[in-house]
């Protein structure tokens, strides 16, 4: 039995993931509108209506924005920690959330797939982001594992992640960009976001990215989402990072290894309308 992902959306913008065991069909976070969701959706032939649940990590808009409206119009279950849920309900701007009638708390098991879940440390405290996990997926021989939004990934995380045959992981930023930014006073506005960036709360570095990946790759692991990269905003100057400083560095680091996975690029809305990744078999 396998399973398959599809990262229909990335970054902050819009985070949403489709993964799948046949049977089994789920969405990992729904910042996408609706409409939008629904048709990348159908560019794998899957029907909204057949999805078995909305699994929502933190409680940042780009996760959550059309939870209750799929909830509402397709049925969907919607599923996270009461923390979470509570700071989205505390929000003057819950999206459609307030349309979600029956919220769940994260099971451990949704049909054929069976559900992990990890604390992880990311936003400013309960109130803004709620109780943020990352997951780890099993369906048969075949796990999965996906963490975004974090500012370093916990060691126990880390070690449970290994091995995993399919891995969504944050690689906001590049360094180097950032602190430069961060000595030059043109960005002088920017500064206590990028601060917050840099920091233990807030997003996944490609350095920090790069080192998980020594603890977590094995040759069991076939594909490599980089996630949430800080790329494609209307104005150059915001970006953060680049998919190809990343997938190299990724590309270098497996080669090292004797490894050969896949890496799966993701994709962010803003300056383009940005697509969904390829659908990947584990």
């Amino acid at each position: 039995m396998s399973l398959e992902l599809c990262v229909l959306a990335s970054g902050s913008s819009a985070n949403a993931t489709y993964i799948s065991s046949g049977k089994t069909r789920l969405l990992i976070d729904s910042g996408l509108a609706a409409r939008e969701t629904v048709r990348r959706l159908a560019e794998l032939n899957v029907d909204p209506a057949r999805i078995d649940g909305i699994l929502i990590s933190h409680a940042h808009n780009d996760h959550f924005r059309s939870a209750g409206t799929l909830h509402a119009k397709y049925g969907m279950p919607v599923f996270t920690r009461p923390e979470t849920e509570d700071a989205i309900l505390g929000k003057p701007a819950c999206g459609s959330f307030w349309r979600v009638r029956d919220c769940r708390r994260f099971p451990e098991r949704i049909g054929d797939i069976e559900i992990e879940t990890f604390d992880i440390p990311h936003g400013g405290g309960a109130r803004d982001a709620g109780r943020p996990v990352g997951f780890i997926f099993k369906s048969g021989h075949s796990r999965v594992g996906h963490v975004t939004d974090v500012g370093e990934l916990p060691p126990p995380f880390a070690r449970a992640l290994r091995g995993v045959h399919a891995l969504v992981i944050e690689a906001n930023y590049h360094p180097p960009i950032v602190r430069k930014k961060l000595r030059d006073p043109s960005f002088a506005a920017f500064w206590p976001y990028l601060q917050w960036v840099d920091g233990p709360t807030g997003h996944l570095s490609n350095e920090q990215c790069i080192e998980a990946l020594k603890a977590i790759l094995t040759d069991d692991t076939k594909a490599v989402f980089p996630a949430h990269l800080s790329e494609n905003h209307y104005s150059p100057r915001r970006d953060n990072n680049d998919f190809h400083l990343i997938s190299s560095g990724m590309a270098l680091l497996a080669a090292e290894m004797g490894l050969r996975p896949r890496i799966c690029r993701t994709y962010r809305r803003e300056k383009t309308e940005g697509q969904r990744s390829e659908l990947v078999s584990v």
